[in-house]
C-alpha cells in the first residue's frame, strides 16, 4: 500500500510464459494454461448453476474473491447478455488487493478474441488503484461491477447486500492464505442469501471444512482439465429474489441541477418511472454557471469519506467522458504558501496516477473543464422538467404527496428524492447556504485551467474567473467581486490579461457543517442528495448511483463506512451524543 493507504500496490506480473501472466508475489497463474475461459465457465458459471439460477429473477448478485485480470467478469457478463431475464439486473461485486493496470488487462484479454467487444467496454471504464469500492455501470445490459480494492476481510466487512453466488478465485491456498481463512468463510456465510451457491477450483481439506463450518453444504465435483476435482457448495434454504418488488408508482426528483440530473440518469438506467421537478427549470440554480473545473477533493488522510469522495471523482470522470460540454484536460493548482506546497508534494507521492507535483504547482492530469448546463441537460435526456415550486410533502396511502406554495397536491409519487441544492434547506435544516459569483472576461484563457483558491479557465466567449464565497444567500456587490478577481489574477497569473466583463453569474450553493455531502433516506418515502457545496459535479453522480441502488435493493456503490460518513442522520446523531454527555465537572 502507499503510505496513507489510498492506493493498493499494483500487481507484479511475470509474462515469460506464453499461457499468460503469473503473479510474481504469489508464484501462481491468473488462469489455467489449458484454457482459462473454459475453466471459468466450468468451475464458476456452471459450478454456481448459471444461468439457470437467475432465470426469472429481477435481480441477482454474484460475489467474487480475486478479480485478477477480470476474465470471470467478462465470461459472466457474456452469459448474462445471452440469458438475461426481461428487466433483470446483475450485480457483480469482487475483491482485488493488487489491481492490474489497463495495459496489463488489455494484454491478458488478447487471448480471448471472442470477448473483445466486452473487453473494450470494460477497459474503457477500467478503475484506478484507489483503495475501496470502485463502481462500473453498464446500464444497457443491466450489469454493474463493484471492485473492492483492499484486503479481503476488510472488503467483506464493508459489504451488506446478500449474495446469490460466489466465485472463490484467489491464488492457491498454500500461496495466499489470507484469502482462505476461517474469518473469510464465516463472512461469506453471513453475506450469503438462502440457496447461495459457491464455486471454486480447490479441494483443499481446510477449505472444505471451513466452508462447512460457515454453514455451507460442500461437495466435490469433477475438475477441469488436469485438475481431477473442484468444489461446489450451497447455503441451505430456498433461493429467492432479495430485492424489493419495485416502486408502486413513479419516483420524483426535486431539483434539476447536477444532483437531480445524476439521479434521473441513475433512475432511468434501472428502469424507474421518473418525474423531475424544479421551479427554476433545468440548471437554473447553482449548476448553471458558464464553466467549471472537475478536480478531486484532496485530503492527506485515509478515512472513509476520503475514499468515498475520491471514488466519486473517478466515477464522475468516467461518466462525463465523451459527453457534450466536458473537456478532459489537466488542471494546475497553485499552493497558497509553503505549508500547502509540502502537502501537495506528499499527496502527489501518495496518488501518482492522479497527481503530479512539479515543485511549483500540483498538476491533476485526470481532471477536466466542463460547461455545466450542457452536462446537466445531457444527463437528464428527454425527461421533462415540471416548473413547480414544492414546499411540503404529506403521506398518501402507500406513497407521498407533493404540495405547492398554495398547498395544492401537484404530484403523488412512490418516493421523493430532494436534490434542490440550497432549496433543500426547508426539508433538511442542517444545510448551510453560501452565495457566490463569477465573471467571464474578454481575453485569452491560460494555457491550462488553474486554481489557487480562485480559478481561471476557458469559457464560451472568453476566460472565466471565480468564485466568491459569501455566507448566506446574499451575493456581495458585483464591482467588489470583479475587483477581487482582477487582483487575484494579477497576483497569481500575471501574464493573463483580463478585458471587459462579458458575463456575470450568481448562485447559491448548499454545504453542511462538516463540508461533506449528504445522501440517503430521510424516511420510508423520502431521500436526500444535497450539501454538495462547490463539488457537485465531482460527487453527485456516484452518490446518486448509491442512493438509487439502495432503493432498487442492489449492491451499494459505496462502502458501508463511506455511506455512514455521508448519511443524512449524522448531524442529529452528533447533537444527540453531545446532549447526552451533559455538563462537564
Amino acid at each position: 500500500m502507499t503510505p496513507d493507504g489510498l492506493y493498493c500496490d499494483p500487481a507484479e506480473l511475470d509474462w515469460s510464459q506464453p499461457s499468460g501472466p503469473r503473479a510474481s508475489a504469489y508464484g501462481d497463474v491468473y488462469f489455467s494454461a489449458e484454457d482459462g475461459l473454459e475453466e471459468t465457465r466450468a468451475v464458476f458459471l456452471r459450478g454456481c448453476g448459471l444461468p439457470e439460477a437467475w432465470a426469472g429473477r429481477r435481480h441477482f448478485v454474484v460475489g467474487e474473491l480475486g478479480f485478477g485480470t477480470g476474465l470471470n467478469a467478462l465470461a459472466l457478463w457474456q452469459l448474462w447478455r445471452l440469458t438475461r431475464p426481461k428487466g433483470g439486473w446483475l450485480d457483480f461485486v469482487t475483491v482485488e488487493k493488487h489491481p492490474l493496470d489497463r495495459g496489463a488487462a488489455a494484454r491478458a484479454f488478447g487471448a480471448w478474441p471472442g470477448l473483445s467487444d466486452l473487453a473494450t467496454r470494460l477497459l474503457a471504464q477500467w478503475p484506478s488503484r484507489l483503495r475501496g469500492p470502485q463502481r462500473l455501470v453498464f446500464p444497457d445490459d443491466g450489469f454493474t461491477i463493484t471492485v473492492f480494492h483492499d484486503e479481503v476481510e476488510a472488503a467483506l466487512s464493508q459489504m451488506i447486500r446478500p449474495v446469490d453466488a460466489w466465485f472463490l478465485d484467489g491464488f492457491a491456498p498454500d500461496r495466499n492464505a489470507a484469502m482462505w481463512s476461517q474469518g473469510v468463510f464465516n463472512r461469506l456465510g453471513e453475506l450469503s442469501a438462502p440457496g447461495a451457491r459457491v464455486g471454486t477450483f480447490t479441494v483443499a481439506g481446510f477449505v472444505r471444512r471451513g466452508l462447512a463450518e460457515a454453514g455451507f453444504e460442500v461437495a466435490k465435483r469433477p475438475g477441469f482439465g488436469r485438475k481431477r476435482e473442484r468444489l461446489e457448495a450451497v447455503r441451505p434454504g430456498d433461493a429467492a429474489d432479495q430485492s424489493p418488488a419495485g416502486m408502486d408508482g413513479p419516483v420524483a426528483v426535486l431539483g434539476a441541477g447536477i444532483a437531480g440530473a445524476s439521479l434521473v440518469h441513475a433512475f432511468r438506467g434501472r428502469g424507474f418511472e421518473t418525474l423531475l421537478i424544479d421551479a427554476n427549470g433545468v440548471a437554473g440554480g447553482a449548476s448553471g454557471a458558464p464553466a467549471g473545473l472537475l478536480t478531486p477533493r484532496l485530503e492527506k488522510a485515509d478515512r472513509p469519506h476520503v475514499r468515498a469522495t475520491l471514488a466519486a471523482f473517478d466515477f464522475a470522470r468516467r461518466l462525463y467522458d465523451g459527453r457534450p460540454g466536458f473537456h478532459a484536460e489537466p488542471v494546475r493548482r497553485l499552493p497558497k504558501d509553503e505549508r500547502e506546497a509540502e502537502r501537495f508534494a506528499v499527496l502527489a507521492a501518495w496518488m501518482p496516477d492522479h497527481l503530479d507535483w512539479t515543485g511549483e504547482a500540483l498538476i491533476m492530469p485526470c481532471a477536466g473543464r466542463f460547461e455545466p448546463r450542457k452536462l446537466v441537460a445531457d444527463l437528464i435526456g428527454d425527461v421533462a422538467c415540471h416548473n413547480v415550486r414544492i414546499t411540503r410533502t404529506e403521506k398518501l396511502g402507500g406513497g407521498i404527496g407533493l404540495l405547492d406554495s398554495d398547498d395544492q397536491c401537484r404530484f403523488e409519487v412512490a418516493h421523493l428524492v430532494i436534490a434542490a441544492g440550497a432549496g433543500a434547506q426547508g426539508f433538511y435544516p442542517d444545510l448551510q447556504p453560501s452565495a457566490g459569483q463569477l465573471a467571464v472576461f474578454d481575453g485569452q484563457a491560460p494555457d491550462m485551467p488553474t486554481a489557487w483558491g480562485r480559478y481561471a479557465c476557458a469559457a464560451p466567449g472568453g476566460v472565466l474567473v471565480g468564485a466568491t464565497h459569501d455566507r448566506g444567500e446574499q451575493v456581495g456587490p458585483e464591482d467588489v467581486a470583479e475587483a477581487g478577481f482582477r487582483a487575484a489574477v494579477a497576483d497569481r497569473l500575471p501574464d493573463l490579461a483580463l478585458g471587459r466583463v462579458l458575463e456575470r453569474w450568481q448562485g447559491v450553493r448548499a454545504a453542511t457543517p462538516d463540508r461533506l455531502p449528504v445522501g440517503g433516506r430521510l424516511s420510508d418515502h423520502v431521500s436526500i442528495l444535497a450539501g454538495l457545496g462547490s463539488r457537485g459535479f465531482a460527487h453527485a453522480p456516484l452518490l446518486a448511483e448509491d442512493l438509487v441502488s439502495e432503493l432498487a435493493g442492489a449492491v451499494p456503490a459505496l462502502a458501508l463506512s463511506g455511506r455512514e460518513a455521508l448519511a443524512p442522520g449524522r448531524f442529529a446523531e452528533r447533537r444527540s451524543r453531545r446532549a447526552g454527555q451533559g455538563p462537564v465537572g
